[in-house]
């Protein structure tokens, strides 16, 4: 049978928001006492967080998550790796994996939060050992408390760009006065990416964030 994994989010986060409302402000030049467009502003916000989690598979802020997963049974010195991370491993902060609903001794797991792996250790030898059941569940908390700061940015970054973006005429990409006007539209040479499209910038401060599912 081929190992799979179902993840529900146990405790949601109050927002999925990457930058906060003041520093959204900040950036596009708006002071922090005019709440005129905070409305708007606030959607932008939660439409590009949203758009930088599909892009990179994956949540940023900190939540509790549970993975269940079947069809491990047997791998021997192989990790369990969590569909969310990185795991929190703060004291206080519970991490908790049964198997067949026995729960495993902390003392032989071996966690790599970074990358949400976890290992089974021999309850005798300490040595790897093999998971032993064929469901395997992990409570867990996973997620960055700050957001990384080059996500932040590339949130920022393509926050600008949807910005200005509004009431703007969607195909046009460059607009000159001199001789009266001279205009450019989407699909003609040189025109670029569209409106809505991720930044390249921003997108090559989000490529290490990205989770390859194969």
């Amino acid at each position: 049978m081929n190992p799979y994994r179902i993840t529900t989010v146990v405790t949601p986060a109050a927002s999925l928001a990457l930058v906060t409302l003041d520093d959204a402000k900040a950036a596009l030049g708006i002071p922090a006492a005019d709440t005129s467009q905070d409305a708007t502003l606030t959607r932008q916000i939660e439409a590009t967080s949203a758009a930088i989690n599909n892009y990179c598979d994956r949540v940023f802020v900190v939540q509790t998550y549970r993975d269940q997963v079947r069809g491990a049974y047997g791998w021997t010195g192989e990790p369990l790796v969590t569909r969310q991370y990185p795991i929190v491993v703060e004291d206080g902060v519970p991490l908790v994996v049964t198997e067949g609903g026995v729960a495993v001794d902390p003392a032989y797991l071996e966690i790599y939060p970074e990358t949400g792996s976890l290992f089974r250790l021999d309850n005798y030898s300490a040595a790897p050992s093999a998971w032993t059941a064929p469901l395997i569940v992990v409570d867990y908390t996973a997620g960055f408390d700050p957001i990384p700061p080059d996500v932040q940015g590339a949130a920022l970054e393509w926050l600008t760009a949807r910005w200005y973006a509004i009431g703007r005429d969607p195909a046009l990409r460059s607009e000159t006065i001199p001789d009266l006007i001279s205009q450019v539209y989407a699909g003609e040479q040189g025109a670029g990416t569209s409106a809505g499209s991720m930044p390249p910038g921003a997108r090559d401060l989000l490529g290490a964030y990205r989770i390859w599912s194969v």
